[in-house]
């Protein structure tokens, strides 16, 4: 038929059905951590199983998720956890049921805000017990630092904490809630909160947009198995997303940390994408993304490629830096940052 799908096309449509998507799942322990899910559910967040994990059973209750589980209701009768050894005890109590929502998923995101019990002490048992039983997943913590002004025993709480939950998970995205009074002193905390978790959804997206990625000339090949073999016991890590008039513009804005100071000079790898119109992104626009990460950020391992959008009037970038360095981290963790 003239103006139909040519044959190659068909085939390419064939093999890309053929194509398993990732199986995923996105857990929000604790308040913080279910209130994120919820936000992610409002957002639309296509992909993920979304399950939500508390103690305080009124909390749980009005979490918008996939499946809902309440642990340690036997000692604590559906109340906060208070205390991170509590939080611990809660989650090993019903590890069981938590694990077997989980099980099978190829890529598995923990997220919960530090400090607290139920988040703090579910997250390092969970993030323990998935790298002993789900060897084969790839496992992300997304750690959510409080305010400094919340008090001495909160943010050592949360110190520990993500001492933890870094050496638990293969790659481990810290937001500071500091960074949100930085950045809108005056806006209403709900409505910041909210702001953070549509960038944690973008992140996600951007992530899970790695099984839709054509090759770019002259550079590796990137897909979600690229990444998380890349991925795997990175420590640190960074992602950022950004749309900009010109490729290097929105790469250059991705890679600044609007919740953190992640460095992304010098890590391991950094995996990504740029989503745009085949026809708009030049060999030129490619060759200068590849020189400004090898040249300028002197990134030894880079992995890019194209997610074709023909909607998009403006390209948009994608990247996910390992191995990042962090003040803010090393500082909150009493390392220095030096």
């Amino acid at each position: 038929m003239i103006g139909g799908p040519s044959p190659l096309d068909i085939a390419r449509g064939l093999l890309e059905g053929e194509r398993s998507l990732v199986r995923a799942a996105i857990v929000g322990i604790g308040g913080a951590g279910c209130n994120v899910v919820t936000n992610l559910s409002r957002l639309g967040l296509a992909g993920f199983k979304l399950i939500a994990v508390n103690t305080d059973a009124a909390s749980l209750k009005e979490s918008k998720a996939d499946y809902k589980v309440l642990i340690g209701d036997r000692f604590l009768s559906g109340r906060s956890a208070r205390t991170v050894e509590n939080g611990k005890k809660a989650m090993e109590e019903d590890i069981d049921r938590v694990i077997s929502l989980i099980k099978g998923n190829e890529l598995v995101v923990l997220v919960s805000g530090l400090g607290g019990g139920s988040g703090t002490g579910g997250h390092i048992v969970l993030a323990e017990e998935l790298r002993k039983s789900e060897k084969d997943a790839l496992l992300v913590s997304i750690a959510i630092i409080p305010f400094s002004s919340e008090g001495e025993r909160v943010l050592k709480n949360a110190q520990i904490g993500l001492a933890e939950v870094l050496d638990s998970s293969d790659l481990t995205l810290v937001y500071f809630n500091d960074k949100l009074r930085e950045k809108f002193p005056d806006m209403p905390l709900i409505r910041a909160y909210r702001i953070m978790d549509s960038w944690i959804a973008s992140i996600l997206e951007g992530i899970y947009g790695l099984q839709a990625i054509h090759p770019l000339p002259g550079m590796i090949n990137v897909d979600f198995a690229v990444m998380k073999e890349a991925a795997k016991n990175s420590g640190l890590g960074y992602a950022g997303v950004a749309e900009a008039q010109t490729t290097e513009e929105a790469l250059e804005e991705c890679l600044n940390d609007p919740f953190g100071d992640a460095d992304v000079r010098g890590c391991k790898a950094l995996v990504g994408y740029i989503e745009g119109s085949q026809t708009r992104i030049s060999v030129s626009n490619i060759t200068k993304v590849q020189e400004f990460l090898t040249n300028n950020l002197k990134i030894p391992e880079i992995y890019f490629g194209l997610k074709p959008s023909w909607e998009m009037s403006k390209p948009r970038v994608f990247a996910l830096a390992l191995g990042v360095k962090s003040k803010m981290v090393d500082e909150f963790l009493g390392l220095g940052g030096g």
